[in-house]
């Protein structure tokens, strides 16, 4: 009896510890793990970090901070390390102002960041670039706060 017990509950620590291995989203463990310590997230678009627009642009603004470049850098290198190198880099915006300016601008942004990724050794064709616009809020716009949150750009690593 007690064989038994043993028997099923193996199975199901090692079908557990399976399941767990298949959720890393087709990246290995090294991966998975320097990912998460950059603030990577599985999303159902792939392993995501979305970089606030505070910590990139200025308000209504496609150019991004020279301060802020370093970082991208870093992390340029960080992703290349672990042989994550194609990307989806895109961009989102509030919802004031033009639904097209908005487009716009969310394309622009992405854009730029990848430009930063490019000159940071990332081939261009291994990096595609989107502008969602107001399309995919993350909370609400109902506040100044909100709509920040919602004005970002996220990378995503293509496996």
């Amino acid at each position: 009896m007690h064989v038994k017990i043993i028997k099923t509950t193996f199975t199901i620590l090692f079908c557990t510890f399976l399941t767990a291995c298949m959720n890393l989203g087709q990246l290995n463990y090294k991966q998975v793990h320097m990912l998460k310590k950059e603030g990577f997230s599985l999303t159902n678009e792939g392993w995501s970090l979305a970089l606030p627009e505070k910590l990139l642009f200025d308000f209504d603004s496609t150019e991004i901070q020279e301060a802020h470049k370093a970082s991208l850098n870093r992390l340029s290198s960080q992703l290349q390390k672990y042989d994550l190198d194609k990307l989806k880099i895109i961009g989102h915006t509030d919802d004031i102002g033009n639904e097209s300016y908005n487009q716009t601008l969310s394309e622009k942004r992405a854009q730029n960041v990848a430009n930063v990724f490019i000159q940071a050794g990332y081939k261009q064709q291994n990096i595609q670039t989107f502008g969602r616009g107001p399309s995919q809020p993350l909370v609400q716009n109902n506040s100044n706060e909100n709509r920040a949150i919602n004005r970002r750009v996220n990378v995503v690593i293509i496996p």
